[in-house]
């Protein structure tokens, strides 16, 4: 009997701790997280749009660096059916 009520006792702690820390200490934690990517995001886009002046054009190539293509696959067997 008392192991039962102390297990009890165990979960019901558990369980107002969980309920704690979503209830007060996540929205806290996600809140400053979400603001900190927020300005983070802000500061990058005004450093882009300090750079260009309003009406200019840019055009932006993809990098020059070349992809390698192994061409090293074997050799290409064309296969016939046989009707028996």
């Amino acid at each position: 009997m008392i192991g039962l009520f102390r297990t009890l006792i165990v979960f019901a702690i558990i369980y107002l701790i969980i309920r704690f820390f979503t209830r007060y200490l996540l929205p806290m934690f996600l809140g400053n997280y979400i603001n900190h990517k927020v300005s983070q995001a802000q500061n990058y886009s005004k450093k882009e749009t300090a750079q260009k002046r309003e009406g200019d054009v840019t055009i932006n190539y993809p990098s020059s660096s070349k992809k390698h293509v192994n061409t090293d696959k074997g050799e290409y067997v064309d296969f016939e059916e046989i009707k028996e």
